[in-house]
């Protein structure tokens, strides 16, 4: 809970405050936005009149009585704006629009797999053409948010580096918001994923995590006092990297054992496509697949399991290491590694204890995102929509 504003901080400060109150009880009463915040009950009153002016917040309805009038309810008015959304990390680009509340309400894909440079941007752009009606146009519009793989500077809304792509130094934020007239923010894919959890995820205990997020590629993003931690260079959570088996395959980068040829999808295929598999269901499969690979794991395949086990192993010791450095206590896992279920997270987390202090991993709770099935399969642009509400209207 944010703290009640001193008499040198704005009116702004506390509108921020009341609605972030708002936000996170769904539906509230005034009072009881007065009794949490420490505000009086006329100021309360004036900034909920504001913001129900500005059509961010509605009146619901009566709550029950106390024994006195019916308290009227307010919340976070879903429609009164529309949040634009991209995620470009994966062989499809994903489009949305995004409502107040979180809830999607329209959404786009198109095909991107090879696509670099211009194309790639020109099939960004395609994406907003299409989805920008959609969401009443730019007047209706509170902001785009946009997450690309790589190195990304958000300060500056620049891409520094993002290889699939072939973008570097790209003005990515500048270019679309001198097209579209909207405001515009730039991240980094994991930091989203962070974002998404934190924001739409269980009730927060604190206001740091560390989402680890595995798919075709592997990343972390970092949640600190409730804002995604870039780094001094942005590149704060770029565990893919990270070796971890130097006798490992030659990765992508140059080195060898980076945890993307050890735990990545493409990976953990490649490893059980050359495993022995004669004794093993997945026998006589040419193509193996990912849904194959998981159903072998889900009916306890020895072999599926083992690679799931080692691939969970390299995680875990990535993951001990985001520990020792930020002592961040929730350490959740994205992606679709989580279809692998506990097999997987009992190996990840069996290698963290064995590789932190031990006081250190006691205090550690490592779990897969609570958000939805429907929800984690759009958890980066849930997150991209979740910085676009903390940077329009303050909320975390």
């Amino acid at each position: 809970m944010m703290e009640k504003a001193t008499h040198h901080q704005t009116k702004d400060h506390n509108s921020r405050l009341v609605l972030q109150t708002i936000f996170d009880a769904g539906v509230i009463s005034r009072a009881e936005i007065a009794r949490q915040t420490g505000l009086t009950r006329p100021t309360v009153s004036a900034l909920v009149a504001g913001l129900i002016e500005s059509d961010i917040v509605i009146e619901t309805g009566s709550g029950p009585s106390a024994g006195g009038k019916p308290p009227t309810l307010v919340a976070v008015n879903g429609a009164g704006r529309s949040l634009l959304t991209l995620d470009l990390s994966g062989g499809n680009f994903q489009g949305a629009v995004v409502n107040l509340r979180g809830d999607i309400v329209r959404r786009v894909s198109l095909p991107a797999a090879g696509l670099k440079g211009e194309s790639a941007l020109d099939c960004a752009g395609a994406l907003i053409d299409t989805l920008l009606p959609q969401a009443g146009g730019s007047q209706a519009t509170l902001g785009l948010g946009v997450a690309t793989p790589g190195l990304v500077d958000p300060h500056h809304g620049i891409v520094l580096r993002a290889v699939n792509l072939d973008w570097a130094n790209l003005p990515l934020r500048d270019v679309l918001a001198k097209r579209y007239g909207l405001p515009v923010y730039i991240a980094n894919d994991s930091h989203m994923a962070a974002l998404a959890e934190f924001t739409y995820g269980v009730a927060r205990t604190g206001g740091n995590l560390i989402a680890v997020r595995v798919g075709q590629g592997t990343g972390a993003g970092v949640i600190l006092d409730g804002r995604p931690f870039y780094g001094d260079g942005f590149g704060a959570g770029e565990i893919g990297h990270v070796v971890v088996d130097p006798a490992g395959a030659l990765c992508s980068c140059g080195n060898r054992g980076c945890l993307e040829t050890t735990s990545s999808i493409p990976a953990i295929l490649r490893a059980a496509s050359a495993a022995d598999r004669q004794q093993s269901i997945l026998a006589g499969i040419e193509a193996l697949t990912w849904p194959r690979f998981v159903a072998a794991v889900q009916a306890h395949d020895p072999v599926a399991v083992d690679v799931a086990v080692r691939a969970g192993c390299h995680l875990g010791a990535a993951v001990a290491q985001l520990v020792g450095a930020y002592n961040i206590q929730t350490i959740v896992l994205a992606g679709p590694i989580v279809d692998l279920g506990d097999v997987l997270l009992d190996a990840v987390t069996a290698e963290m204890h064995q590789r932190v202090l031990p006081a250190m991993a006691a205090t550690t709770t490592v779990r897969y995102a609570s958000l939805s099935e429907e929800q984690a399969t759009d958890i980066i642009i849930l997150g991209c929509s979740a910085l676009v509400l903390q940077r329009e209207l303050g909320l975390a």
